[in-house]
């Protein structure tokens, strides 16, 4: 009766034992997270980021973000400016963008728990690319009007650091806060107005290239070239944003 008792215990003791172990086999450590941006929706800015966890306390991310028909950088500050005249007004308020921007991060979470959980601090790159495709109504010296047809595109790389602090939902669920993250880069772009500019004078394009290259932004080059058939834009000089108060749900797995 003692052997077997015994004998059941000790059966019963392997079975815990491989039992536990067994299940510390089968934990399962979610190392994805795919996130959206709701906060960005306001500015009609719509942005998701994947995450994937590389060690207790490191990550590494990348986000993609687009901007369907959004105005001009600087909008207001022109208009302040150079306002005044009612075909550059009418040609701010229209001008319309279409942007993407791509940014990869690198995480590293400062709290006692383990990633993708607390505060981070998360060094940045981030790519921008827009495009610019319509028609802009102007009026010459001798008040006719004339239709001129623009298409650009603006590439700008940069960087910055963002602070934020993420927190575990559930199992499956985050929620990701980015508290602050201001980025500077390098902007450049290519600008051409096309079209019959051939009846227009001397003094009418002179005039023109004097308009485009008197726009004053800080740090900004700008230079134009009027021909009878095109006008030709290049731009370069310093972008600057802030990764502020997103807002970000994420899905763990």
């Amino acid at each position: 009766m003692k052997i077997a008792l015994s004998t059941v215990l000790i059966i019963c003791l392997l079975l815990f034992n491989h039992l536990l172990f067994a299940q510390q086999d089968t934990i399962v450590v979610r190392k994805n997270i795919v996130k959206f941006n709701f906060t960005s929706i306001v500015l009609q800015h719509y942005s998701a980021q994947y995450e994937h966890l590389i060690g207790k306390r490191q990550s590494l991310g990348i986000g993609f973000g687009v901007s369907p028909n959004v105005s001009i950088p600087f909008k207001h500050t022109l208009l302040e400016k150079y306002g005044g005249s009612d075909d550059t007004r009418r040609a701010i308020e229209a001008t319309k963008l279409n942007k993407i921007s791509i940014t990869p991060e690198y995480r590293f979470y400062l709290g006692k728990k383990d990633a993708p959980t607390g505060f981070y601090i998360a060094p940045f790159a981030r790519y921008m690319h827009m495009e610019i495709d319509q028609d802009y109504l102007l009026t010459t010296e001798d008040n006719s009007l004339y239709v001129a047809h623009v298409n650009g595109k603006l590439n700008g790389v940069g960087g910055g650091i963002l602070l934020g602090a993420q927190w575990a939902l559930s199992k499956h669920f985050t929620f990701d806060w980015f508290i602050i993250g201001p980025f500077i880069g390098s902007l450049h772009s290519s600008i051409k107005g096309t079209g019959d500019m051939s009846n227009l004078s001397d003094d009418d394009k002179a005039y023109i290239k004097d308009e485009i290259e008197s726009v004053d932004i800080p740090l900004w080059d700008i230079n134009a070239t009027v021909d009878n058939d095109i006008v030709d834009i290049k731009v370069k000089g310093p972008f600057y944003g802030v990764r502020a108060f997103g807002f970000n749900i994420g899905y763990r797995f």
